[in-house]
């Protein structure tokens, strides 16, 4: 098997939305840039649901007119509901976010993801799919080697940076060794699948995410061009191990069963992909940034899915990564111990904005609260600016989003707002 030598100003390890952000920005900027994705595109994958501030990362990359010819479905809003459908709240951007942020995409990954990496190339990357990064040599240095396995060739890449966007296998920060905490305290896990034939809302409503709360856990429904329909079902580790049901197929039908609102909308659902799982949510390393290597996306942290973030901070990030190596490779210097550290700590912070109003939602009494929105003070838009991917809120927006978390607390002693029995 032959060996071919390259050498880039940067190597990115992955080539999904935070890879091939980082990417098409640095070459945008002149660096030459090197993607190494391990699968071929297009590719199946999950985390389908698009944020309106996400839209303004996608016009900043030159991506978004590319996006709104692509005959995705739009966006307008998120429906949030009891599995017992008893209780119902569909949130609107266009009555929290500006006139800029009304609306965006459900999007199929698979071809989402196939723009955004094309665009990289349009912008001057190389990209080399089917290629897994297998070894970091001399890591943090000025003359960083990648080994890679490529389709009958091995690879060996010489470059001066290395940005992270591997997903949640977070190749960099494993080789490492740096360290990595848990943000939560239950481990979930999410069995899924695709879909057709699924209920959907009316009108404008068509392209609403729906969750559907359940005892333990929660479901959520994607809908997607052509009758397609994401749908997912989060439950905590321990709740599935010990399950009576032997296999996937079992623990995700029988969690439709106990609920009437899914029952309602799969009624006459048929699978069009095998149901996968995903394990191990919520989790992020302690540093995200060394002098030469930067962790981006699921590679820094990982999101529970709750809220559709995940796109919007892997671009975020990616977008951020980018800024900084570009900028400190125009000075002929490596990454500053300020620079790391601000780099860390802004990923960190979006990435805690959300991890707040998750716990509130698994917490019964703020599910209850999340679920009865009082025009009190605007409380209810501040978090559906939060839902549409406002992670730098206001100081009016923190007041009031700490004032919708005492109203969780004071939930939990006496019925502030009406309960949701099934939860109880």
């Amino acid at each position: 098997m032959k060996t071919v030598t390259e050498s880039c100003d940067v190597a990115v390890i992955g080539g999904g939305p935070a890879g091939a952000a980082a990417g098409a920005k640095m070459a945008q900027a002149g660096l030459k840039v090197t993607i190494l994705e391990k699968e071929k595109f297009p590719r199946f994958c999950i985390g389908e649901s698009l944020l309106p501030h996400g839209n303004d990362l996608l016009k900043e990359l030159g991506v978004w007119d590319k996006l709104e010819t692509a005959g995705f479905l739009r966006k307008y809003g998120a429906e949030f509901c009891s599995g017992d459908n008893s209780r119902r709240h569909r949130l609107w951007f266009e009555e929290s976010l500006d006139s800029d942020h009304q609306y965006t995409y459900q999007v199929d990954r698979a071809t989402f993801d196939q723009l955004l990496l094309n665009h990289a190339r349009d912008y001057g990357c190389t990209v080399h799919e089917q290629t897994r990064v297998t070894a970091l040599e001399k890591p943090d240095s000025e003359a960083m080697t990648l080994d890679c396995q490529g389709p009958g060739e091995r690879r060996q890449i010489t470059a001066r940076w290395v940005i992270d966007a591997s997903g949640r296998s977070a190749f960099a920060g494993r080789d490492m060794g740096l360290i990595r905490r848990s943000t939560e305290k239950v481990r979930r896990v999410a069995i899924y699948g695709h879909f057709e034939g699924a209920a959907r809302n009316e009108g404008k409503a068509e392209g609403h995410i729906t969750i559907v709360r359940i005892p333990g856990g929660w479901f959520w429904l994607i809908p997607l061009a052509h009758d397609r329909t994401s749908v997912g079902l989060v439950l905590p580790t321990k709740q599935t191990r010990t399950s009576p049901a032997r296999n996937l197929k079992d623990i995700f039908e029988q969690a439709v069963k106990s609920s009437p609102a899914m029952t309602e909308r799969l009624e006459a659902a048929r699978p069009m992909t095998p149901l996968q799982a995903t394990g191990d949510y919520s989790w992020k390393f302690s540093s995200l940034a060394t002098r030469r290597i930067v962790l981006t996306g699921d590679a820094a942290g990982f999101v529970d899915p709750i809220f559709s973030s995940g796109i919007l901070l892997a671009l975020k990030s990616g977008l951020r990564a980018a800024e900084m190596v570009t900028g400190a490779e125009a000075s002929g210097r490596s990454l500053g111990a300020w620079e790391r550290f601000a780099y860390s700590r802004g990923v960190t912070r979006s990435m805690n904005q959300y991890g707040r109003l998750i716990r509130a939602f698994y917490d019964r009494a703020g599910f209850e609260v999340f679920m009865s929105p009082q025009p009190v003070l605007q409380i209810p838009r501040s978090v559906g600016r939060l839902v549409g991917g406002d992670t730098n809120p206001s100081l009016g927006d923190r007041l009031r989003l700490r004032l919708f978390q005492g109203v969780c607390r004071a939930q939990r002693l006496f019925d502030v707002v009406p309960a949701i029995h099934s939860l109880r």
